[in-house]
């Protein structure tokens, strides 16, 4: 007999071996793989530049499989460290260091006559500050063109110090009226803001003259064109040259550090154009009168040449501004912070200002305040406006009388900071000691080479912060004196204390560069008692 069976057929689902096209899976590999590939090209530059001066030792790299970017960020964030590192191991050769526009080749110490020798157009002083200062994204490349700048100060500002000296205690009077609270009780202020104006105003008397220093535009262009250019140079060194033209579009600082120049060459251009057309008129040249002692008088009769045109030492005045107001200010700040951290100081400096007025106040009264200088060399030590100095970038090959050959190309610096903080050239260097230079003068002959060497606007071959021989800084002498009449002011009108719980706010250091926190805060309290200003 048959028997009906019932068969169950099993159905499977059929597999579409079709599959959609993800964009989000190629964009997953992609990203990484471009990272690969620049790692490995960054690293394949990094041998290349390193092999290029082999003679050299590398410092400042964790592995020998660390690219150039991260050895620039490694710099960028330690660089006290990574240069202490290769003074104490090759401290008397060469080293270098990678940073993200390529290698600096770190000189020893016992180079230094004949490389302050070496004539600009071996090695520029010029070209390696342009270079850091990254003069095509800043402005700072005028200085390649012109050296304006340089000659101004040299020739026509320094030695008319002591003329200009009764105006700028005028203009200081008056910017300290302007810009300070009342303060009959224990007042907070920021420092970095507060001095900034007030240097900014200083610096104008003798840059722009009485009828533009207090001018609202110059001295916002005055302050603000430095903080945008250090801005800019310090997030663009973050990254390689080949990114800066494209990184640089994107920042606020570099388009409001060039609407800083442009504003300037508004502003000052028609009276440039108006000094310049009665110039070469022979109806005027600078007088003796307050209107017409300051530089933009002395840059209209001056300028020779490619020069004599408005815009031009429109930005010769910018950038006057510029290292004016940023080396005054940064050295105003820490010495406030150094004084009020040893009290004992603000006795010695008063009587010292008070012995001093017992006489007629002049100029040469800033001479004779010589613990005054000492603590603005000491702080100047602790906490210096780079902590790299005597650059040069060569632009021909050069052998050294030691032997030692550069190339042309090649960006060469010293390691100053170390240099002064080395215990073999500065004793107890960890130790603040605001007399430290008083106390050698008064034990050598007063006014030897060996004392004046010990002057805040001096240099030595240990003490390199303004550079050595002939091409250093030219500004020193205007920058001691509105430093030391500052403090003549507040030293004798104002006392300051730290908030308490607080104690002496810290440096940030980002690359070579030394700056202090803007939004730091003390407490100032007007005196009631004791030696007046004597201006």
């Amino acid at each position: 007999m048959e028997t009906n069976r019932t068969i169950h057929v099993h159905s499977r689902p059929v597999v579409n071996l079709k599959t959609e096209f993800d964009p989000f899976q190629v964009f997953y590999w992609i990203y990484p793989t471009i990272l690969v590939l620049y790692y490995t090209y960054d690293l394949f530059l990094t041998k290349i530049i390193t092999h290029k001066h082999a003679n050299h030792p590398l410092v400042g790299s964790p592995s020998i499989l660390a690219p150039r970017f991260v050895l620039n960020l490694i710099f960028a964030s330690r660089a006290v460290k990574v240069l202490e590192t290769g003074y104490q191991k090759f401290k008397t050769r060469t080293f270098q260091l990678i940073r993200g526009d390529g290698n600096i080749v770190v000189l020893p110490l016992e180079v230094i006559e004949e490389l302050s020798t070496i004539p600009s157009n071996i090695a520029s002083p010029h070209g390696a500050l342009e270079h850091d200062l990254l003069g095509p994204y800043t402005g700072l490349n005028l200085i390649l063109e012109s050296r304006l700048h340089h000659s101004i100060v040299q020739r026509k500002l320094t030695p008319r110090l002591p003329a200009l000296t009764p105006y700028i205690e005028k203009e200081l009077t008056s910017a300290v009226e302007d810009y300070f609270p009342a303060c009959e009780e224990w007042t907070e202020i920021q420092p970095f803001k507060l001095l900034g104006q007030v240097a900014a105003r200083l610096t104008a008397r003798a840059l722009v003259g009485p009828e533009l220093c207090r001018n609202a535009t110059w001295l916002d262009i005055s302050v603000n064109y430095t903080e945008s250019l250090f801005k800019t140079i310090v997030i663009l060194r973050l990254f390689p040259s080949w990114a800066h033209p494209f990184i640089s579009k994107l920042l606020p600082s570099y388009w409001a550090g060039w609407g800083y120049v442009k504003s300037a060459k508004a502003l000052l251009g028609p009276k440039i154009d108006d000094l310049l057309r009665r110039n070469n008129e022979g109806t005027w040249s600078p007088g003796e009168d307050a209107a017409e002692y300051n530089v933009l008088a002395w840059l209209a009769d001056l300028a020779k040449g490619t020069d004599r045109d408005s815009h031009a030492l429109a930005h010769v005045e910018v950038l006057l501004a510029l290292a004016s107001v940023h080396t005054t200010l940064l050295r105003m700040v820490n010495v406030l912070y150094d004084l009020t951290q040893n009290q004992g100081l603000f006795s010695e400096l008063q009587n010292e200002i008070a012995h001093a007025r017992e006489k007629d106040w002049t100029h040469a009264s800033y001479s004779e305040l010589w613990k005054l200088d000492s603590v603005l060399r000491e702080s100047q030590r602790v906490s210096p406006p780079t902590i790299l100095g005597m650059k040069r970038l060569f632009k021909q090959d050069f052998t050294f009388a030691t032997g030692l050959y550069i190339p042309k190309g090649t960006y060469v610096c010293m390691p100053t900071y170390t240099i002064e903080n080395d215990p073999s050239h500065t004793t107890n260097p960890s130790v603040f000691d605001g007399l430290r230079s008083y106390r050698i003068r008064q034990s050598v002959p007063e006014g030897s080479k060996e004392a004046d060497d010990q002057q805040f606007s001096s240099f030595g071959k240990t003490v390199l912060n303004f550079g050595y021989g002939k091409a250093a800084c030219p500004g020193r002498y205007f920058a001691s004196l509105i430093i030391k009449m500052v403090f003549v002011k507040l030293l004798t009108e104002y006392d300051f204390k730290f908030i308490e719980g607080t104690a002496r706010p810290k440096n940030l250091v980002v690359h070579e560069f030394l700056f202090p926190w803007p939004w730091d805060r003390i407490l100032i309290k007007r005196k009631t008692t004791g030696n007046k200003c004597p201006f």
